[in-house]
């Protein structure tokens, strides 16, 4: 069961990763602007928004193998209006339904997983967003392979085979045994006794805030080693997949560590190594360094995401969907909000001054985790 859970992840994960490689071939293919562009990403976000707090509500009320086998049938009809879609419209169109239907799939999957395996929430968690890594990773790879050919419509390919993942997924789950929602997380009061726990609503607030700087460093990464490092194209391009492996490789390493330490500290290590990881990226001007300090930096972001969602599921494990709609939704919310706010900020203040508001992110978060460490943990686990 685990495993469904893992691809759901990876697949949406990879999805999103379609998106942004695909903008130039777009652009050329359509001969739309930068602005109009820019609402593939809002439509993404708003998609996403909706659908993973909706995923949550109805992954404890609904019939599970049929919510989850839809979801990523719906999935692959989004993604196929995108391969098919003939105009500017009907593309974003095909973008809002394949994020509204698609992004619940983390979500049920989740769910799902920490109904049978709740004393293991921190390790299968762990691992998920080691598979959603990946996935970031695995989606602009599978565009450049489709676009080394340079034909109109190539662009098109990557959204046309990931359908096809999607069609797998559906009968993977048609094919498992799915345990239905416990009678407990049926009632209607459950989301909000979910919005009325402080440990939840401190966990959503620290995810939302964490998307900051796990968006916010790689935001600036391929420009800031062409414009200020002189930097080719292609490596500067090259550069945000060395923070992805050092991601990777970071939810890797802490599935194993949360068995032997506490959550906390693991947290709390990581918001320090991420800080001086960015400080060394910043005062650095040797580039193999700099190119080292990325994976450190992808390693010390790893434990944040994972571990608060851990935290916050615990409080309630007889509605985990409820849980996880809620917590999903920050992040959602959080990629709404600070691409915009960083992208504003590498215009006005240059991106070493987006990088600073980044390493203020930080620290507000450390200095957030420490203080709210009995709200966001089980005194075993901090």
């Amino acid at each position: 069961m685990p495993y469904l859970a893992f691809a759901s992840n990876f697949l949406w994960v990879l999805v999103i990763g379609l998106i942004g490689p695909s903008v130039p071939a777009i652009l050329a293919d359509l001969g739309i602007g930068y602005t109009q562009a820019g609402l593939f990403f809002t439509m993404l976000s708003l998609g996403s928004l909706f659908g993973t707090f909706l995923g949550g509500l109805f992954s404890d009320h609904l019939p599970r193998k049929a919510l989850f086998a839809g979801i990523a049938l719906l999935m692959a009809l989004g993604l196929a209006g995108a391969t098919l879609a003939p105009s500017y419209g009907w593309i974003l169109a095909a973008i809002f339904l394949f994020s509204l239907f698609g992004s619940p799939a983390g979500v049920v999957g989740q769910s799902i997983m920490l109904d049978v395996f709740p004393g293991r929430r921190a390790q299968l968690l762990s691992l998920q967003t080691m598979f959603s890594s990946l996935g970031s990773l695995t989606g602009p790879l599978l565009v450049y392979i489709n676009l080394r050919a340079e034909q109109p419509g190539r662009w098109r390919w990557p959204f046309a085979q990931v359908a096809g993942l999607a069609i797998l997924l559906c009968l993977g789950i048609l094919q498992s045994r799915l345990p239905e929602a416990r009678q407990a997380s049926r009632g209607s009061g459950a989301l909000r006794r979910v919005l009325g726990s402080p440990r939840v609503l401190w966990s959503a607030a620290l995810i939302f805030f964490c998307v900051g700087p796990d968006l916010g460093f790689s935001f600036w990464l391929a420009e800031h080693f062409k414009t200020d490092l002189g930097v080719g194209l292609r490596l500067s391009s090259a550069v945000v997949s060395l923070y992805l492996v050092g991601m990777i490789c970071g939810r890797w390493l802490i599935s194993r560590l949360v068995k032997a330490r506490p959550a906390l500290r693991l947290v709390q290590g990581g918001l320090v190594l991420s800080l001086a990881s960015l400080a060394a990226f910043l005062a650095c001007p040797w580039l193999p360094l700099k190119l080292a300090v990325i994976l450190t930096y992808g390693l010390g972001m790893a434990p944040i995401f994972p571990l608060l969602m851990a935290g916050g599921t615990e409080q309630f494990p007889d509605c985990p969907g409820v849980v996880s709609g809620v917590l999903f939704a920050a992040v959602s919310l959080g990629g709404m909000v600070f691409p915009i706010l960083l992208g504003a900020a590498g215009s006005t203040i240059g991106i070493r001054g987006a990088y600073l508001i980044v390493a203020g992110l930080l620290a507000g978060l450390l200095v957030a985790v420490s203080l709210a460490r009995r709200r966001l943990f089980n005194p075993a686990s901090a």
